[in-house]
């Protein structure tokens, strides 16, 4: 290679350059028109360094041809580089070195920007880039790339307490709302995208909320479940100890939060408590509303059963919103951002008050907990119950004691969680951690 002569000017503004380029040669390939291409040389700055740019003989390129499966025969060979969203698949790639068929697995590769790029340090390197779909996406990036729908196709009014009289079991909705942090986008219907794998956890997606976080509901453990116990966790659990008093439908107070942390201390928090958001919280409306001569309602029933008027704004936010602290509402009491989902929610995603519905994403043909209080029998309080949703799909209620109703947690992921796949249940968003 001809050397340049420097001059101390030039010699200290190469100097950095040379450090660099003196402990690997990064060899960059950008639309290759050939499958196997010689790699030219490459001119640098040189100076009082001894060293030579390696040369790479070979390079041979593989396109998967179906996001997802990483057979030999789902790649086809490519003479460019394509342009678009790929990923090195660092498994299947390698190099070798001339007259040694040695595989070697720890040669850095990268695909940016339309461009191959390889560090290698011997001469003769041949290498063969297999080159992966890369669905990934942000949170912002996944709701941009979904359909809302417009009230025209099927969703409920955009304002906070839409009217919601009738069932949804056919549709398959994202509809525009409104929650406590801004603009929500809920599922509603009968949904087949909104898959969530967590580890080795299934979810579905309820909703995006107006924090830009992400809410979802389990479904499985290691299998994406549509129905039965499958969808909840191990055991059936009580609400609370006791129907004697009225504060046994309270969070704070009941036998299912304690049975939510230890789940979530077991299986959640060491691995993925980082990408957790607990500030967006979980809504225990425990207002009183109407009354008669036999119970006292609470909010959730009469909006639901009564007016017909769900919402997805949590009443009194500073004591019945559950969040953990650092964010700037609700009451701050969680240890753990874990809860259940709320009745309005289950009303958004295709349910009202007492009517079967087998059709919407939420039913499991198994009943389990909101978090959402329904009435106690007035000034005594005894008869404290809770809403489920029951094995038909429908909204009706339980005693907190009940042993027999099944607990499937609620969790929400931040808002900079970065996900891949497509959102079935074959192919989920995978969470990347």
């Amino acid at each position: 290679m001809k050397l340049e002569k420097l001059s101390k000017g030039r010699f200290k503004k190469y100097i950095i350059i040379l450090v660099i380029i003196s402990i690997v040669g990064i060899i960059f390939i950008n639309k290759s028109k050939a499958k196997y291409r010689v790699t030219q040389s490459i001119q640098i700055v040189n100076g009082t360094v001894n060293y030579k740019v390696p040369d790479l003989n070979v390079l041979a390129l593989y396109k998967q041809k179906t996001e997802g499966n990483t057979s030999d025969n789902n790649y086809e060979s490519i003479t460019d580089v394509p342009t678009g969203k790929y990923v090195v698949n660092t498994d299947k790639s390698y190099c070798t070195i001339v007259g040694n068929d040695t595989q070697l697995k720890n040669i850095p590769m990268e695909y940016k920007d339309g461009r191959v790029s390889i560090s290698i340090n011997k001469k003769g390197t041949k290498c063969y880039v297999y080159l992966d779909i890369d669905t990934k996406q942000s949170t912002t990036e996944l709701l941009a790339s979904l359909k809302i729908n417009s009230t025209s196709e099927g969703c409920p009014a955009y304002e906070d307490a839409p009217s919601i009289t009738t069932i949804e079991d056919t549709k398959s909705l994202l509809c525009k709302g409104k929650d406590d942090f801004g603009d929500t986008y809920y599922y509603r219907g009968a949904v087949t995208n909104n898959w969530v794998k967590l580890g080795n956890f299934y979810w579905r997606i309820i909703r995006f909320n107006g924090n830009g976080s992400i809410r979802l509901i389990y479904s499985g453990n290691g299998k994406a479940e549509t129905s039965g116990t499958g969808t909840q966790l191990s055991s059936t659990s009580m609400y609370s100890s006791s129907t004697s008093n009225a504060r046994y439908v309270i969070y704070n107070n009941s036998i299912i939060k304690g049975v939510l942390n230890s789940w979530y201390d077991t299986n959640l928090k060491t691995t993925y408590g980082s990408i957790m958001d607990g500030t967006v919280g979980f809504c225990n409306d425990a207002d009183y509303g109407s009354n008669d001569s036999t119970a006292l309602y609470y909010k959730p029933f009469d909006r639901i059963s009564t007016n017909k008027k769900p919402t997805l704004k949590c009443g009194t936010p500073t004591t019945n919103l559950y969040t953990t602290s650092g964010g700037t509402k609700g009451n701050q009491s969680l240890t753990n951002p874990i809860g259940l989902v709320t009745a309005d929610e289950v009303a958004f995603a295709g349910e009202t008050w007492n009517k079967f519905n087998s059709g919407y994403y939420l039913y499991t043909n198994s009943e389990y907990w909101t978090m959402s209080p329904w009435y106690t029998n007035g000034l005594n309080g005894y008869y404290a119950t809770v809403i489920i949703v029951e094995a038909y799909g429908s909204l009706y209620g339980h005693y907190v004691d009940n042993t027999e109703t099944g607990v499937r947690p609620v969790i929400n992921l931040k808002s900079d969680t970065i996900f891949k796949g497509n959102g079935t249940q074959e192919s989920p968003y995978v969470v990347v951690i």
